[in-house]
């Protein structure tokens, strides 16, 4: 039988299968199982082991919480992604187990820590959707602000991205764009997404509201239904994972690339 933290623990890890799960306990960050073993090979740290029930064993290594930046640094430069979960009741008020819930979604795209971040560059998320033989790309640095995106024939979006660097690149699942992995020397983390974050009508309205707009016209992308469909995935990914960065949004640049 499992104890009420292994239970718990299971619950939340069950949301977060696609991040590595820093769950808090005490003056510790703590992972289990396959992260245990993830983050002791990456990080370089002890891999050993906790009873967490009846004649159950599973696999620990933990991380002291005053170094997570530095921890965490490491995670995001190798393209991994991180759920942070904290303790949100005070231990010594609480009856039985700590309320817990993750606080914060770090992916290579969506960070804004000094800590982690090379200030001599930017820190792009982008995002890529092909249709046929045309291709659309939208990239955001949320810590400037700078949000761009473009349409044109597929064949040239392998030079795009390697000329764009991105620290992270969202495809619709099962529709990675020919190349991708030859254009970036396998150095952007790429994070597959339901093909519905890639929706039209879904991404017009994410723009739309993130803007305060009812036409796109201004921004030069109205009648570019694949520049828009990346921009507007992109704006998508920002509400789940950084919520406050899509305010902090100014304008939408649509660049040629003739």
């Amino acid at each position: 039988m499992s104890t009420p933290a292994r239970k718990q623990y299971l619950r939340i890890k069950k949301q977060h299968q696609d991040e590595v799960l820093l769950f808090r306990m005490g003056d510790f960050y703590e992972t289990f199982d396959n992260d245990a073993r993830l983050i002791s090979r990456e990080l370089e740290i002890a891999l050993t082991s906790r009873e967490m029930g009846k004649g159950t064993r599973v696999p620990l290594a933990g991380i002291p919480y005053h170094a997570l930046d530095g921890y965490l640094a490491k995670l995001i430069k190798k393209g991994y992604r991180v759920a942070i979960c904290e303790q949100t009741s005070d231990p010594a008020t609480s009856r039985g187990i700590v309320d817990r819930e993750v606080v914060r979604v770090v992916t290579p795209g969506t960070v804004i820590e000094d800590s982690i971040l090379d200030r001599k560059a930017n820190n792009y998320l982008a995002a890529a959707v092909t249709d046929g033989n045309m291709a659309g790309l939208a990239y955001v640095d949320i810590t400037t602000s700078e949000f761009a995106t473009s349409e044109f024939p597929a064949p040239q979006l392998a030079v795009e991205l390697a000329g764009l660097e991105a620290a992270e690149l969202l495809v619709a699942e099962g529709h990675l764009p020919p190349d991708t992995g030859d254009a970036t020397n396998g150095d952007v983390s790429i994070t597959p997404l339901s093909s519905d974050m890639f929706n039209e009508d879904w991404a017009r309205e994410a723009l739309h509201n993130a803007f305060g707009v009812t036409s796109l016209e201004g921004f030069g992308c109205e009648r570019l239904p694949l520049a828009v469909r990346a921009a507007g995935a992109i704006v998508r990914y920002l509400e789940d994972h950084r919520s406050g960065a899509v305010g902090q949004l100014n304008a939408l640049y649509t660049y040629s690339t003739e």
